[in-house]
């Protein structure tokens, strides 16, 4: 039975980011898990996040298969479009990370997951055994990352995908994927995996492997969420939503 744990929290609410802009979505009657992360630096962020998830809760039915997912997102992306031109907020937008479990009903045992996202915000995906030649204490990144992270290691913050932008055509990035009983999945926003994860500084304190140990052993959202914000690496709004599958 497919079950989940949700923590949001913010440290860097203050002059210039007056709120929480993240936002989330599961719903366990479509299986449909998701994080929206409001793009900082435009207007409308935190509505953007909170609309798309509105959204994603009227659509997520739909949701069946990588072409019902991109055309799900593509619709959200053009109600945002359609928003942030009714209130003039050039480049309203939000990231979005969202995942479909599908379990093969008809062995009881497992099944696939179609995952869908623009933005940086990631889907990280723990598998429960060693089954697949990772080892148990290991995890894969089952997102692609629309950031800045590979042209400057160093920048955690510029985005160049995401629902609701402007400037460029939309790139939706989808993929479909096997789980097994007892396997988990994080979706969070990128304040948790830059803090967790976050590049040189990162690696100076604290080994990467620390955040399969982190899952597996709390099984806390809130856990993820509360280890990330020590980490001080950067202030910023942090949102964990783990699926247990």
């Amino acid at each position: 039975m497919v079950r989940y744990d949700v923590y949001s929290e913010s440290n860097s609410i203050g002059p210039g980011h007056s709120e929480n802009q993240d936002s989330y979505f599961a719903d366990l009657a479509t299986l449909v898990f998701a994080v929206a992360d409001g793009v900082g630096g435009y207007q409308g962020g935190k509505e953007a996040s909170e609309q798309s998830m509105a959204a994603l809760r009227n659509k997520a039915g739909e949701i069946q298969s990588e072409s019902s997912m991109k055309s799900c997102l593509e619709e959200i992306h053009e109600q945002l479009l359609h928003t942030a031109k009714s209130l003039n907020h050039q480049n309203m937008g939000t990231t979005i990370a969202v995942a479909k479990v599908l379990p093969n009903y008809s062995t009881g045992i497992g099944g696939k997951i179609v995952v869908g996202n623009a933005g940086d915000s990631p889907i990280l995906f723990f598998p429960a055994s060693a089954s697949d030649g990772m080892g148990s204490d290991s995890y894969r990144k089952v997102s692609a990352d629309d950031s800045l992270r590979d042209q400057s290691p160093g920048s955690m913050w510029g985005v160049t995908q995401y629902l609701g932008i402007e400037t460029q055509e939309l790139r939706v990035h989808t993929s479909t994927f096997d789980f097994q009983s007892d396997d988990t999945m994080l979706i969070c926003s990128d304040g948790v995996s830059d803090n967790l994860l976050g590049g040189r500084v990162y690696s100076q304190r604290r080994s990467v492997g620390d955040i399969s140990e982190l899952v597996r052993r709390s099984r806390s959202a809130q856990k993820i969420v509360e280890e990330a914000l020590h980490a001080g690496i950067k202030p910023d709004d942090m949102t964990a939503l783990l699926v247990f599958l």
